[in-house]
């Protein structure tokens, strides 16, 4: 090693290290997202690039050394870093690892290349940056290792992605090797960034009446967002801001209600990357890419993503990509892309297919930050690969962030007197209190204010606020204001916007956009019919009424061009949606009319904001039309075939029970066929339980209805069907199941989790004793026999095995799970663990005891990786941290045997120690975890084993059971079976590849 190399692996060790953990920490997300904390920090960054910079300075030239710190600080060197970190993690041990690395070696020569002027310096210069990478990358994967929680699904997609990483390091070289300079690219990259900056730098006042427009600063309130758990958004969810979601994760969907504030939170994070104002990510310039605007690009399937993008740099930001720039910008992780409104693609199978598209972008640009926005309802039908993408939510709006978003908006209010302002906004959010369910949704927020300034009270029917909010926007805002509206709104603009909303609605050309001469046309000829008999002065109000929405923020704007006139769409989608449910009752203003029009698309899941509204219209212009329609949906699903679309209408049904009230009986069917869709969804471990979910979320004007009759259809199908025992587990853990398998819905309310509790209680209460009924058939029925004393724990094992006992996939069925067990042998006090509240009488520790005998006697071994895969191990071990002391005798021996399987499979898997990740582990001696990692590693390294046997002794355990975890720990012994995949044997498992 050169005195050259030695001193800048030294050198470029802080660098180095912040580059290699941010790539582990966008690997592992949230396990080790805490090592780019101290890098965020401005002043510890710029002291470590000072550092770096003094300590090359005596061997290099100063221009050499000021130039190795800002390529050790860009954003392509942190894509060498995330590719050679997901290589390293996903592929170690495989053939053909030494030849990626290889390219992505080559990368890093072929960057320092064209980034250094002292071109003999660049060989040894890259060998020291690399061997320090590659150190400091086996220190943080290790670090993953041990937290790691991916699926067998996110582990093969890892392997993709890091084969990904492998082929675009190649094609990067390839094209960096033909260029000499990169000034023209991070010249075109500046310019674009430029642009982005000035065209994004002010929102849209929504409440103004006009297209005025302020700096983020006077009105935007930043959102959080909740996590979306691998089953469920939760109010116990984390709820984190944009800037630690996208540090810690490479590729994020976004997921919100209609006007939640996704498209301006897209815009937002655009203008900070822009002004390099955003350091949680890397990323030197946004690519916005509005997917509604590409639709007829998308069914075509014409153009590259490349190509898409490079037609958003010349339309609307003006610069002239060079050749190959765009494609240098995605490969090296200076562009981060944001895909805004996935929701828009109103087409199911369009939204599938750019959903694919999406995806085929991330494996053909592996080291490109990606953001994803969609709606939450529909999103399941074309979902991205999770194992590509974490999912958060846009948290509801907190009461301070009401409060602050009020005192902005009326501070803006040049309508009210400027003293007035602060008193307006504070009568504001007291009198909204009784709607505040709506107000947390920034639109509605929003309209509402603007109804208040005008009015001084707010509606609470989401219809009506629409309507009041269009009367103020087209009347009395534009009078106060001395604007002559062209045409009477309620005589002919209302039924005018109707038509035209629904036009554009049911054609997914028109949402892109209708041209001036095309709206007129429209216009014309509905006049015509309408108003005028002479088509002349029909063509003379049109365009005055086009010119009049088109001017105004809240109607129709200017949403680009063809290449032959400017195309204008609707402002905001809630108001295209709105105006398109009108109109569809207006034409179809009986239940049977409106459902013949709309069941082809709820039975798809498809227009489903649009239906929701249509629904809520008819309910108030048709006596009974609502609670009729409803009817014609149950009606439908008895009529259909297809399990799929009989939950996607019974899941509508259930879902209108969020926004009116229906006649008891509609609300007992509904239950009842949510009921039955459940239960006969249930086969094994998967089922479906969204629509019990959606029952569970309703108004609190359904709430005590819903809760009776939910309660009373459970009791009765369980005595309808005394011998299945899938009624009597949905009827026992309905509220648990759901709540669990809720991927996309919003919290519940305090009232409404007491309500439920109290249900579920109620039934169990009822119903338990019937469990001994399936003893002999079901593992869930007779674990719990077993914890009550009616099943000893010898008959559980002899009837079905000892592998269900670990049988942690179902830990999300709650206390249908039987490894609750496992939880309670060691957990401490401060551990989430649900445990068996109808069994309060009882305790696990008899079982734990009669397990300590039994399972020496047990063949072994007595558990496979199928009912103890890799993602669940070290959760399992993490989530059991309770001390050893809390327990004694045989108790405790059955609890220690009960994990020796967990770190078996550990160290099996990995096929070496398994290191302690220091963030996520108790570092108290004498807890389970501890001592469970020092034993388990020490079957893999005879150098531990003295100490591991020395825990042991202290333990103080029968002479049986400690001869048999002696033999364990020298390896002697299996008490798990790794099953061998394609091309391993079992005595060699691979790293990666489960």
């Amino acid at each position: 090693m050169t005195g050259i190399e030695a001193a800048l692996i030294g050198a470029c060790g802080p660098a180095v290290g912040r580059a290699a953990g941010g790539a582990a920490a966008k690997l592992a997300a949230a396990p080790v997202a805490g090592v780019l904390a101290r890098w965020r920090n401005r002043k510890t960054r710029k002291a470590l690039s000072e550092s770096t910079y003094e300590a090359l300075c005596p061997l290099l030239s100063a221009e050499t050394a000021r130039q190795i710190v800002e390529f050790l600080e860009s954003p392509d060197f942190e894509a060498i870093a995330l590719s050679m970190t997901t290589q390293t993690y996903a592929s170690a041990g495989a053939k053909n690892e030494k030849k990626e690395l290889e390219a992505t070696f080559a990368r890093l020569k072929q960057l320092l290349s064209t980034q250094l002027s002292d071109q003999e310096a660049v060989e040894d210069v890259a060998v020291a940056v690399w061997s320090s990478l590659k150190q400091k990358v086996m220190e943080f994967v290790e670090q993953v290792k041990a937290t790691d929680s991916f699926s067998p699904e996110s582990r093969a997609s890892l392997l993709k992605i890091a084969a990904c990483h492998a082929a675009a390091d190649v094609k990067s070289s390839e094209q960096l090797s033909k260029v000499s300079d990169l000034s023209a690219y991070i010249g075109f990259e500046r310019q674009l960034a430029d642009q982005i900056k000035n065209v994004h730098s002010t929102m849209r006042l929504p409440h103004a009446g006009t297209t005025r427009k302020v700096p983020y600063s006077k009105l935007f309130v930043e959102p959080n967002l909740r996590t979306i758990s691998e089953k469920s958004e939760s109010p116990d969810n984390p709820v984190r801001g944009l800037d630690e979601v996208i540090a810690s994760n490479h590729r994020v969907v976004i997921l919100g209600d209609p006007g939640g504030g996704k498209s301006t939170l897209s815009l937002k994070l655009a203008y900070d990357i822009a002004r390099s104002s955003f350091p949680a990510s890397s990323a030197k310039v946004p690519l916005l890419f509005i997917l509604r605007d590409y639709v007829e690009a998308f069914r075509a399937s014409k153009d590259s993503m490349v190509a898409f993008l490079e037609s958003i740099c010349r339309n609307p930001y003006n610069v002239e990509p060079p050749d190959g720039a765009v494609e240098y910008l995605l490969n090296s992780g200076r562009a981060l892309v944001i895909f805004d409104g996935l929701d828009e693609l109103t087409d199911t199978s369009l939204r599938r297919k750019v959903a694919d598209f999406v995806e085929s972008f991330v494996y053909r640009y592996p080291t490109t930050p990606v953001l994803v926005t969609s709606r939450r309802v529909g999103y399941s039908e074309a979902p991205l690969d999770e194992s590509l993408f974490a999912t958060v939510a846009l948290a509801e709006l907190g009461e301070s962030q009401v409060t602050s978003y009020a005192e902005k908006w009326f501070s803006l209010d040049q309508t009210v007197e400027r003293k007035r302002r602060s008193e307006l906004a504070a009568s504001f959010v007291r009198e909204s209190q009784f709607v505040k369910d709506l107000r947390r949704n920034p639109l509605m927020l929003s309209l509402m204010c603007g109804i208040y300034a005008s009015e001084h009270y707010i509606p609470s029917n989401r219809p009506d606020l629409y309507q009041k909010c269009a009367e103020l926007l087209f009347e009395r805002w534009d009078k106060q204001r001395g604007i002559v509206i062209p045409l009477p709104f309620n005589a002919h603009v209302r039924q005018a916007l109707n038509a035209l909303a629904l036009r554009m609605y049911s054609d997914p050309k028109a949402q892109k956009g209708l041209t001036r001469a095309r709206l007129v046309s429209f216009m014309t000829e509905f006049l015509v019919t309408k108003r005028f008999d002479d088509e002349a002065v029909a063509e003379d109000a049109a365009n005055q009424f086009v010119d009049f929405c088109t001017g105004r923020a809240w109607v129709l704007t200017d949403m680009g061009s063809n290449t032959q006139q400017n195309l204008y769409a609707f402002t905001h989608r809630t108001f295209l949606e709105y105006f398109a449910a009108n109109q569809l009752v207006r034409k179809n203003p009986t239940p049977e009319r409106l459902f013949d029009v709309l069941h082809d698309r709820i039975a798809a899941q498809e227009w489903e904001v649009v239906a929701q509204l249509s629904l809520q219209i008819l309910s108030q212009n048709v006596d009974d039309g609502g609670d009729d329609f409803l009817d014609l949906v149950l009606s439908a699903i008895q009529d259909t075939e297809s399990l799929g679309q009989k939950i996607n209408l019974t899941a509508f049904a259930a879902r209108s029970l969020g926004f009116m009230v229906p006649r008891p009986q509609i609300v007992q069917k509904i239950c009842e066929q949510a009921v039955i869709l459940s239960i006969s969804s249930i086969e094994g471990r998967k089922f479906n339980y969204e629509t019990l979910t959606l029952l569970m979320e309703c108004s609190p004007e359904n709430l005590e209805l819903v809760s009776k009759n939910l309660k009373e259809v459970l009791r009765v199908t369980v005595a309808s069907r005394p011998d299945e025992e899938k009624a009597l587990l949905t009827a026992l853990f309905f509220r648990r199941m759901a709540t669990y398998h809720s991927a996309y819905a919003a919290p519940l309310s305090a009232r409404s989790v007491e309500v439920w509790n109290t249900v579920e209680e109620e039934l169990r209460k009822e119903l338990t004793p019937l469990v001994s009924r399936h003893y002999d058939a079901v593992f869930w029925a007779a674990r719990i026999g077993a914890v009550c004393g009616e099943v000893s724990m010898a008959t559980l094992i002899e009837r079905f095995g000892t592998a269900p006992l670990w049988s942690f996939e179902d830990i999300y069925w709650s206390p249908a799970s039987p490894g609750f067990i496992f939880h309670a042998a060691f957990r401490g006090e401060d551990t989430a663990v649900v445990l068996d509240d109808f069994l309060e009488t009882t305790s696990p520790n008899e079982c734990l005891a009669d397990l300590a005998e039994l399972l020496l006697k047990s063949p072994r071994p007595w558990v496979s990786d199928i009912e103890l895969p890799r993602h669940i191990l070290y959760p399992i071990l993490r989530a059991c941290n309770g001390h050893i002391s809390n327990k004694s005798g045989a108790t405790k021996e059955g609890s220690l045997l009960m994990f020796l399987p967990v770190g078996e499979l550990l160290v099996r898997r990995n096929n070496e120690r398994v290191l302690r990740g220091s963030m996520t582990w108790s570092r108290t001696n004498g807890m389970l975890q501890n001592v469970i990692l020092k034993w388990a590693n020490a079957r893999v390294d005879p150098e531990m084993r003295p100490s591991a046997l020395a825990t042991l002794r202290g333990l103080n355990l029968s002479p049986d059971v400690a001869n048999f975890i002696t033999r364990w720990i020298k390896g002697e012994i299996e008490t798990a079976h790794y099953a061998a995949r394609s091309g391993e044997s079992a005595s060699h498992p691979a790293v990666v590849g489960e």
